[in-house]
C-alpha cells in the first residue's frame, strides 16, 4: 500500500463493498498512511490490551518515508491514545477510507483480520441518503466452515458513535454495537488469503456449510468479547431462498440487480448469536 488519498476509493453501489485496502493504514481528511510493522504476534491468542500495545508499535510512512511509530504519531496530533481505544470489526462502509473521510473520522487505525465461521451479506433494506436506489449496507451472518478477510478498526468511544450515527442515519437505532457468541476473528498477515468460491458451498436444504478444510490461520485469535461489532439489527439479512447472498459472491450491484427484492429477511438474530 502507498500513501495516497481516500478520496480513491469511492464507495459506491457499483464497487461496495470491495475493493478494501489489503494492508494497515491510519489517515486524515487528506491522506492515508501506510502502517507497517516487522515483528508479529505471536501464539494461539492475543487480548485487547496486547493488541492495541502492537498496532502502537507500528511505523507510519508518510510522503517522505517513515514517519516515527503510530503511538507518537496520534499524540502529534493529539488524537486518542492507542490504550484507550476500542475493537471494531468494520465489514462494510465503516472500513472504507472515503465513507470515513466523508464523516470526518480520522486518526483511527485500521487493520486486517480474518474471520472464521461468519460471513459479510447484505441487509435486506436501502439507504436512499445519497443515490437512488440507494446502497445496501454489510452485516454479518454464520456460515460453518467459512473463512474471508475483513478489516478491524481501532477508535475511541466518540468515533464508535460517530460510525454508529451515520449509519442510523442519525435517527433510528437500526445498527447495534453486539459482542459475538460465535465464529473467530485472529490477526493475520495474509493479504492473498481468498475466501470459499460458491462452488464449495454445501446446501442441504436448510443450511450451507463448507466442508473443505479451511486455512490455517497465521496469527493470534482475538476474544470475542473484547470486539464489538455492528450488527443490523431491524430486518435482518436477505433470504435468498433461504440461503445467504455473501457479498464475496454478489457485489453489491449484482446483487441488487439479481437478487434483491423487498419483503424477504432473515431475523438478524436467527443468523447469527450474540453474547
Amino acid at each position: 500500500m502507498k500513501v495516497g488519498s481516500p478520496r480513491g476509493w469511492p464507495y459506491s453501489a457499483s464497487s461496495s463493498p470491495d475493493p478494501l485496502p489489503k494492508s494497515a493504514w491510519v489517515q486524515d481528511l487528506r491522506v492515508m498512511y501506510p502502517l507497517t510493522s516487522d515483528v508479529k504476534p505471536n501464539g494461539d491468542e492475543i487480548s485487547a490490551a496486547e493488541l492495541l500495545t502492537w498496532v502502537g508499535d507500528h511505523t507510519v510512512i508518510d510522503e517522505g518515508g517513515p514517519a516515527g511509530g503510530l503511538e507518537d504519531w496520534l499524540a502529534s496530533k493529539n488524537a486518542t491514545s492507542l490504550a484507550e481505544r476500542r475493537l471494531f470489526l468494520a465489514v462494510g462502509e465503516m472500513a472504507n477510507p472515503y465513507r470515513l473521510a466523508d464523516i470526518g473520522i480520522t486518526g483511527m487505525p485500521i487493520i486486517p483480520v480474518r474471520i472464521d465461521g461468519l460471513s459479510r451479506t447484505w441487509i435486506d433494506t436501502l439507504d436512499s441518503r445519497e443515490v437512488q436506489p440507494g446502497v445496501h449496507h454489510v452485516t454479518l451472518a454464520r456460515t460453518e466452515g467459512w473463512w474471508e478477510r475483513t478489516l478491524l478498526a481501532l477508535p475511541d468511544i466518540e468515533q464508535m458513535r460517530k460510525m454508529t450515527d451515520w449509519l442510523n442515519a442519525g435517527s433510528t437505532t437500526a445498527w447495534r454495537w453486539c459482542k459475538l457468541a460465535e465464529g473467530s476473528i485472529h490477526i493475520t498477515p495474509d493479504e492473498n488469503l481468498l475466501a470459499p468460491t460458491r462452488e464449495m458451498l454445501v446446501w442441504d436444504g436448510d443450511f450451507e456449510r463448507v466442508e473443505e478444510s479451511a486455512p490455517k490461520p497465521l496469527g493470534p485469535a482475538l476474544n470475542l468479547s473484547e470486539v464489538t461489532v455492528p450488527l443490523f439489527t431491524q430486518q435482518g439479512i436477505y433470504d435468498h431462498r433461504g440461503r445467504i447472498a455473501r457479498c464475496v459472491h454478489y457485489p453489491q450491484r449484482k446483487f441488487h440487480n439479481e437478487l434483491f427484492r423487498r419483503g424477504s429477511a432473515k431475523p438478524w438474530n436467527s443468523v447469527i448469536s450474540t453474547q
